[in-house]
């Protein structure tokens, strides 16, 4: 009998980076718990159709207790402070506490944006996230940042990377050279920071660069409402790519023959697939994800001088197949695979105790 997992993340997001993480997730769940039937169940305000509720708390968790033998939380930014206490997770204690099915936290991190610091927590978020890791059974962050966030709060986690980054146990490799580099286009937002507008015509420039070298190149798009912007910046004869269907997004970088990765997911999806890839870090998820993998001599840091001279360099790197670029992106991802696949492991052995001892609706004989 296949388990019913519900699976609260930032269902209705707009930004196909979320919708890649939870599928990661999915798969790899699958791999270690056996068959799971995912319900998807709407984690915080990214769902905006208005006609269902949000959050771990009332009719969704009522629903949960009473359908769910496991609960799954995860995705991209949801370890996120945001104003007034909030944070990327709508619950609260008392809901917590009346939670029934056991609990696992996976992939999730801390939010920032270009320019910004990550933001400090503040109550009840601090309340509602020591809870929630005390519920869980297994718990760990994407990035040693979000490790080090929740240290300060006195929550202990596992740092495990992304799941998207292990999409598939593909090592890295050269690429095919008759086919396109990806490049992603950076979030338009920044151009509203300080330093982001300035960032977006060395961005344009680099694109010229490329253009002038004969480099064939498609640039990719992984957020709905970049769409326009990216049509009025892109340089003319250059076409943005963008669908809302992530196997379309998937094949595109399955099509390439490596990745430059101005957006955070646009990076972990072409190290998931094998891909040679050159990370920027624009903020500080991309900053976490660049220090957790240790890829600061392959990747760039948005902000400091010469940052796209160094991207020129590592970029001819990769056109030429540089088996020193290859063995250490190589090494990275196979590091935190086996880390990721140890903490999975133990985690499907522990559920399995819970599910012995009756803690799942299967075994109530409830589903």
């Amino acid at each position: 009998m296949a388990l019913v997992a519900h699976h609260y993340f930032p269902m209705g997001s707009s930004n196909l980076g979320d919708h890649l993480v939870a599928l990661s997730m999915r798969a790899a769940l699958v791999r270690h718990l056996g068959p799971v039937t995912f319900v998807d169940m709407p984690v915080n305000d990214r769902y905006r159709r208005g006609d269902r509720p949000v959050g771990l708390m009332g009719e969704n968790l009522a629903r949960t207790n009473g359908e769910a033998d496991l609960v799954v939380i995860g995705g991209s930014n949801l370890l996120e402070a945001r104003s007034k206490g909030r944070w990327g997770v709508f619950t609260d204690v008392a809901s917590i506490a009346a939670l029934r099915p056991p609990l696992l936290l996976l992939g999730m991190g801390t939010g920032s944006d270009f320019g910004r610091r990550v933001r400090r927590y503040r109550q009840p978020a601090i309340s509602e996230i020591q809870a929630l890791h005390r519920r869980a059974f297994a718990s760990a962050a994407r990035d040693v940042t979000t490790v080090e966030h929740l240290r300060r709060i006195d929550v202990s986690t596992a740092c495990v990377g992304c799941p998207v980054t292990y999409l598939t146990p593909r090592t890295v490799a050269g690429g095919d050279h008759r086919l396109p580099l990806i490049v992603s286009f950076p979030p338009a937002r920044i151009v509203k920071r300080r330093g982001g507008g300035l960032f977006m015509r060395a961005y344009m420039k680099y694109l010229r660069w490329l253009q002038a070298g004969g480099v064939e190149f498609v640039v990719t798009l992984h957020d709905g409402e970049d769409v326009e912007p990216c049509r009025r910046f892109l340089p003319e004869g250059i076409e943005p790519f963008y669908s809302e269907d992530q196997d379309v997004l998937i094949k595109r970088f399955e099509d390439c023959r490596g990745v430059i990765g101005f957006r955070l997911h646009a990076g972990l999806l072409g190290l998931g697939l094998g891909k040679a890839t050159i990370p920027a870090g624009l903020d500080w998820r991309g900053l976490a994800f660049i220090q957790t993998f240790e890829l600061q001599q392959v990747s760039i840091r948005a902000w400091r001088w010469g940052q796209f001279a160094k991207l020129r360099m590592l970029t001819r790197r990769l056109l030429n197949d540089d088996p020193a670029l290859i063995e250490s992106l190589a090494e990275a991802k196979a590091k935190y695979l086996a880390r990721y696949e140890a903490f999975l492991g133990d985690a499907a052995a522990k559920y399995r105790l819970l599910r012995a001892a009756g803690g799942c609706n299967v075994c109530r004989g409830v589903s």
